[in-house]
């Protein structure tokens, strides 16, 4: 009954009863064309026109990497609407929901809507706090960083958008100082040097090696050896890394490495086993993040 009641409200009903600073402010901010500021919505053809509301969005097949996307593309969206809330924009979260709801996947939704439900649950948990009678609203503080940095901020978060948008440009990092803009670009095949990931992969490659070998190759004189020789060399090199990861790909191999043996096998928290070294050269490298831009 309450939801129909409310269908039967008029739109005027709501404005009148709104204050008057509420209602036309917002109708003043004007927004740039939304397929030029939101990397996920494009303009439809000529046609047909419109936008479409969820397009060329990729899918990894996985569930937590379409998730994460979906994670970064609402953050996006709750920017441009926090920069123009204007009248258009208070409607266009449904025209996303209906379009994702055609060619999302489920990590797309799932990433999407609880980080859209994160900033909801915070206004709202604002909207309940006690307020003096006749109070009026705080003003909005000024972020106190200087206009430069706020500028650039703007500009990195353009640039982010514009790879996620075209990521045939193979473009792997951008890095920029007081000299200029230095693109880097994906090679097919290129590995930069790391210790640590090649070690691994040589260890988990000789073991496999191992294990494929047909049993009657072995024999009580030469098993050790063999062993030795295809990972247990590995193995040891390995247990001798003290210090972090080089690499986030090396700290990835080392926890993946991790969760493959069998690390319950004597205890593993003890200086010197192949469990501990994986476990610490990760944790080193996470350490090691803190501070940076991720």
């Amino acid at each position: 009954m309450a939801t129909k009641a409310l269908r039967k409200k008029t739109a005027s009903e709501f404005e009148h009863a709104a204050p008057a600073h509420q209602n036309d402010e917002p109708r003043l901010i004007k927004s740039p064309p939304l397929h030029e500021s939101l990397s996920f919505i494009g303009k439809k053809g000529r046609e047909t026109g419109g936008y479409d509301y969820w397009a060329n969005v990729p899918s990894s097949g996985s569930y937590s990497a379409d998730a994460d996307l979906g994670r970064r593309l609402a953050e996006e969206f709750i920017a441009f609407i926090g920069k123009y809330p204007n009248v258009g924009n208070g409607t266009l979260l449904g025209s996303i929901m209906l379009a994702m709801e055609a060619s999302a996947t489920r990590g797309h939704k799932i990433g999407f809507m609880n980080t859209v439900n994160k900033y909801a649950m915070a206004g709202g948990y604002l909207s309940q706090l006690p307020r003096e009678e006749g109070q009026e609203p705080e003003t909005q503080m000024r972020d106190p960083r200087p206009e430069a940095v706020l500028k650039l901020e703007g500009l990195l978060s353009e640039a982010a958008a514009l790879l996620r948008a075209n990521e045939d440009l193979q473009i792997a990092q951008v890095a920029l100082n007081e000299h200029g803009i230095h693109t880097m670009y994906k090679v097919p095949g290129f590995r930069g040097p790391d210790a640590l990931r090649d070690k691994i992969i040589a260890y988990r490659d000789g073991l496999r090696a191992f294990r494929k070998m047909p049993i009657e190759t072995f024999m009580k004189e030469n098993e050790d050896q063999i062993a030795a020789d295809m990972y247990e060399k590995h193995e040891d090199a390995l247990r001798e890394w003290k210090g972090a990861a080089p690499s986030r790909e090396s700290a990835i191999e080392a926890l993946k490495l991790f969760t493959e043996i069998d690390v319950f096998e004597g205890d593993f928290r003890s200086d010197g086993t192949l469990a501990q070294t994986l476990r610490l050269a990760a944790l080193r490298y996470l350490e090691g993040l803190e501070g940076m831009v991720a």
